[in-house]
């Protein structure tokens, strides 16, 4: 850049004889005061900005960032786990369990588990499960959410107008399936993109519920065909002998031995049931869901695969009455009664009062637990 000063003193010596001339001309003395006044101006209005660009330019140069997006916080990286959620009654526990085992730690799954026994969705007053799964995605927000309900669901449900609908009715299953839905819409609530999961309930050895069982998971099949998002498992086969029906037993091609998938009661997992079943779960999900590689996931498949359900025992009868030697059948009265109020069970009365179910049943046995009427008298046994 050229220096303007250079130009800016040339111009002042010419100002001084200037100066010089006028002190021998008065009469023009004031005209070339003038003139020299307005000179120095220009020199010095010249001189600070030539002064200002530079410095200006020269600052400039030095505070401006090279990348004006730089200055930006850096953005956050995306979320690349998937969130998985298990819930349930406790069929599930025994499931989320296994699930647990093969999941926790594995590279992009973050896995949790929640289970609660005896519970249902036709029994609010065990556990509110809308409320309580509300509370549960709002904190998580799952990718992937697993239910297991039904096996305790074989009662009466309220429907919309808040009448009691009982498992008989033909119209029970339709208010069945907006109960479970309403799960489902929780969970899309939290995150509109999650896949649900709803898991079918194994055939039972008490042959009354094991018929119950079938009509519940009718019901939750087609509501899941029905529901975006939502996909029903079934585990009916992988717990059932060559004919169709329940076996507690299974054999292991791999290593030959026979094995115990349920328990004595006919409902429940043993370790080798849970691990089949968590087998038919994850065998869908790690399709459906695009799961990561887990050998803990590739070990159940193998599993799953060698081991097959046999005949081993007949189907269990419906529960007999108690025999006369059976302490149960020795419960006494206490002399009280209670009213059946709406929204009660055999299970709340019990609960309420203090008493065990199987003793509030002895003492009135031509109750029928799943159709309870407003009014109805029960007698009270004594508290254990």
């Amino acid at each position: 850049m050229i220096d303007v000063f250079s130009h800016c003193f040339p111009l002042r010596r010419t100002a001084k004889r200037l100066s010089a001339v006028s002190a021998s001309f008065p009469v023009v003395h004031c005209g070339i005061r003038l003139l020299l006044l307005l000179l120095l101006c220009c020199c010095s209005l010249l001189g600070a900005a030539c002064s200002q660009d530079s410095g200006t330019s020269q600052e400039t140069a030095e505070i401006a960032p090279s990348n004006i997006f730089s200055q930006r916080p850096p953005k956050q990286p995306a979320r690349t786990a998937r969130n998985i959620l298990i819930v349930g009654d406790s069929l599930s526990i025994s499931l989320g369990e296994q699930m647990e085992r093969v999941l926790s730690g594995a590279p992009g799954i973050d896995f949790t588990r929640d289970g609660t026994r005896s519970t249902g969705l036709t029994r609010p007053e065990l556990l509110d499960w809308p409320a309580h799964l509300r509370e549960l995605v709002a904190h998580m927000s799952p990718d992937i959410v697993v239910i297991m309900i039904g096996a305790n669901d074989a009662m009466p449900v309220e429907g919309q107008d808040g009448a009691r609908i009982y498992f008989d009715s033909p119209a029970w299953p339709e208010a069945y399936a907006a109960k479970a839905k309403q799960l489902i819409a929780i969970c899309r609530q939290a995150n509109p993109r999650v896949a649900v999961y709803w898991v079918g309930v194994p055939p039972m050895g008490e042959t009354a519920l094991g018929t119950e069982v079938k009509q519940i998971n009718a019901t939750l099949s087609a509501m899941c065909a029905a529901t975006p998002g939502c996909r029903f498992i079934s585990t009916q086969s992988a717990f059932s002998d060559p004919e169709g029906r329940f076996t507690r037993h299974g054999r292991d091609a791999a290593t030959g031995e026979t094995l115990m998938l349920r328990t004595a009661d006919g409902v429940h997992m043993t370790d080798a049931g849970a691990k089949l079943l968590a087998a038919v779960v994850l065998r869908v999900l790690a399709d459906k869901e695009k799961l990561p590689p887990i050998a803990g996931v590739d070990e159940l498949r193998a599993f799953a695969r060698d081991v097959r359900p046999t005949s081993g025992e007949d189907p269990k009868p419906a529960k007999a009455p108690l025999a006369q030697n059976n302490p149960k059948s020795k419960v006494k009265a206490s002399g009280k009664t209670y009213t059946v109020k709406q929204g009660d069970t055999i299970a709340s009365i019990a609960k309420k009062m203090g008493v065990e179910e199987d003793d509030l049943m002895t003492l009135n046995p031509a109750t029928n637990p799943k159709r309870l009427s407003i009014d109805q008298v029960l007698r009270l046994p004594i508290k254990r």
